[in-house]
Order: structure tokens, then C-alpha cells, then sequence
């Protein structure tokens, strides 16, 4: 069949000269030749607005999660590994942003224990010169390799440092991680008590990648803490999260595994392979429907939209990607019941951080 791209959503039709928007938070740090790179000027190209499918979702869109990449000065894994002021900038990235026509993504900034850190200050400075566009998350990490996360004092002191700057804590992975430098943390582990309440004092959702097997201590998490709200995705997870929205409201899920359940946005690929395998849209959204919408359509108020973009792959985060990514978005929501396709595109988000 025919395929069904017919452009993405923006909302904008101008050039776009990287100043930023006015507003924000103060800049509360110095600047420093890797902060600067990284957000270095550039045009972004003019948008024009585009002639939608009338079976595409047509609304607002909040991409949950996406990953901002590193910043440049330290070793890098590969030459696809994004970095920040070597191979792309935040400007770039809002540009990407602003061409596909994605309102604001729940951005996974990685932040050490040490709260005077220059990544600290990207978190600063995106928000000082993007506010409207990015919602972030502290991705906490401290001392101790055999923990996915900084400590709960850590954590604390981190959030002091900049009181009010962040929305959520993570991404933080439970499983899967490096052989021979930690085992699988499960959310109800001792090492998260103190860092709920933490969390629970600076009003933060929690964001986790659980593992295989770990639907237990989510749910137990979930019983202790119920006015945290826990957004979870990964494939670990996916199969049993039906059950524990039925139990638990204050749980939510991601799904960014669509594209037929093709998760192609890694080293791997590219972009010429990524925009040739979303070439014919009706089998990819076959698959898609078969998979989710009974069961987004059960539990409307907890599933989100997402792309897990950026983090490993700099060529994700081109501008056509970016547009085809969030045109498939609009062809699936636009095919799930008309009550549920703004609450999965955006509204539930929204909820989510209130």
C-alpha cells in the first residue's frame, strides 16, 4: 500500500536565527567553552505549513522522554555517540524541535553528584534560553558505579543547588546494565527510600526503565508511594503495565516502541535506513494498532507518547527524522478513539507533572 506521510505538524513558518527566547531561569553560573559550544548560533530553515491526511491527530504533542545528549570534552564511544558542541547543539536540537512540531519533551539531563558541574549549568542554560520547549529531568548519578543513580543526600544537595529547576528524576535504568559494575536495583530497594522522599519534598515524577521480572517491586513502590507519580517504559515492563494501572493511578507508560515495534533509533542505523524502513506506514500501524490501542484505550488517563530519542545516536536527531518520527505519531493517534488521542498525545503528560 501506499504509504501515508504527507508532512509533519509545525506550527511555525518563519527563520528561526538561535537567540532563544527571552525568559527563564537566571543564569546562576559562569559560562565555559564547552557550555558555549554547545550552544553555538545557526539558521534554522523556514517551516511551511503542511497539508495533514485527514485521519492524522492534528493537536499538540509532548515527547516523553527524550535524552539530551552529553557535553563535549570528554571520550567518545563512537562517531554516532552525540555530543554537545562536537557533532550537535541544543540549538540545533530546537530547531529539530520546531520543525516537526513537538510542543515539549521530557528531557533526560545527566547531571553528576557534583552540583557545581558544568552539566548543571547546560540545565541552566537551556532553560534560561528555551523554556518553552523542554521539561527536565535530572538524570542523578553519583560516586558509587554499583547504583544507576546518585544518593539520596546527593540528590538533595543537587536539588538545592537550584531549587525549583527540575520537573522529574530520571531516567533511571534498573536492569541491563554494565556486567561486572552492578546488579539489577528493582524501584522498591533500600537505596530509594530516602530518594522518594527527596523526590516527594521537590515535587519531581519519577521516571524508571524497570527490568524483566520487576512488575513485584513496582507495584510495591507504587503501593508505598502514592502520591509520587512513576513514568515507566521499556520492554520489561510492557506486557504487565496494564494490570498495574488497573491497581495503581499513579502509574504512567511510555510508548515509544511503534515503527511495528522496530526500535530503530540507534547506532546501527541511519538516517537513510530509519526513513527507508518507515517507508510504507499501513503494515508498521497494522502491527501498532494490534499491539496498543486496546490497551491504551482501557487505561486512557496513564499512557503517553514518546520518542527515546538523542541519546546514542546523533543521527536521531535530524530534522527529517525528527518529522517522520512525529508523522507516524499523528498517523497512529489519529486512528485510536477520538476521546483517547489528546490525552495520549499530550494531556496525560500534562497530569502527570501537576
Amino acid at each position: 500500500m501506499t504509504k501515508r506521510l504527507i508532512l509533519s505538524i509545525p506550527f511555525f513558518s518563519f527563520f528561526i536565527i538561535s537567540c532563544g527566547d527571552d525568559g527563564g531561569i537566571t543564569d546562576a553560573g559562569g559560562s565555559s567553552s564547552e557550555i558555549d559550544a554547545a550552544f553555538a548560533p545557526s539558521t534554522c530553515p523556514a517551516v511551511s505549513a503542511p497539508q495533514l491526511d485527514a485521519s492524522y491527530y492534528a493537536g499538540p504533542l509532548t515527547d516523553t522522554p527524550f535524552h539530551m545528549p552529553v557535553l563535549s570534552g570528554g571520550p567518545s564511544p563512537g562517531p554516532q555517540f552525540p555530543q554537545l558542541g562536537l557533532n550537535t547543539t541544543v540549538t540545533e536540537i530546537d530547531c529539530t524541535i520546531r520543525h516537526e512540531g513537538t510542543s515539549k519533551v521530557f528531557t533526560f539531563f545527566s547531571v553528576p553528584s557534583d552540583a557545581s558541574a558544568q552539566e548543571l549549568e547546560l540545565v541552566r542554560r537551556t532553560m534560561q534560553t528555551y523554556p518553552a520547549h523542554f521539561v527536565p529531568f535530572i538524570n542523578a548519578h553519583g560516586n558509587n558505579s554499583a547504583l544507576p543513580t546518585a544518593t539520596s543526600s546527593e540528590l538533595s544537595n543537587i536539588l538545592s543547588m537550584q531549587p525549583n529547576l527540575f520537573q522529574g528524576y530520571g531516567e533511571i535504568p534498573l536492569s541491563e546494565r554494565t556486567p561486572g559494575v552492578g546488579d539489577d536495583v528493582p524501584p522498591d530497594d533500600p537505596v530509594f527510600d530516602g530518594i522518594y522522599q527527596v523526590v516527594r519534598e521537590h515535587n519531581l515524577a519519577v521516571y524508571f526503565h524497570p527490568g524483566p521480572g520487576q512488575e513485584t517491586n513496582l507495584a510495591n513502590a507504587l503501593r508505598d508511594n502514592p502520591d509520587i507519580n512513576f513514568l515507566v517504559h521499556g520492554e520489561g515492563i510492557e506486557n504487565e503495565v496494564g494490570a498495574l494501572m488497573a491497581q495503581y493511578p499513579n502509574v504512567y507508560f511510555t510508548a515509544n516502541d511503534l515503527y511495528g515495534d522496530q526500535y530503530l533509533l540507534h547506532p546501527g542505523e541511519s538516517t537513510a535506513s530509519f526513513l527507508a524502513a518507515l517507508d510504507d506506514y499501513e503494515p508498521l500501524l497494522t502491527q501498532d494498532l494490534a499491539a496498543w490501542e486496546v490497551l491504551i484505550e482501557t487505561h486512557p488517563d496513564q499512557f503517553l507518547w514518546g520518542t527515546d530519542r538523542g541519546g546514542i545516536a546523533v543521527w536521531t536527531l535530524d530534522i527529517e527524522v525528527g518529522e517522520k518520527l512525529v508523522d507516524y505519531a499523528r498517523a497512529f493517534i489519529g486512528q485510536l478513539d477520538p476521546s483517547v488521542q489528546e490525552k495520549f498525545a499530550y494531556r496525560n503528560a500534562e497530569n502527570l507533572l501537576n
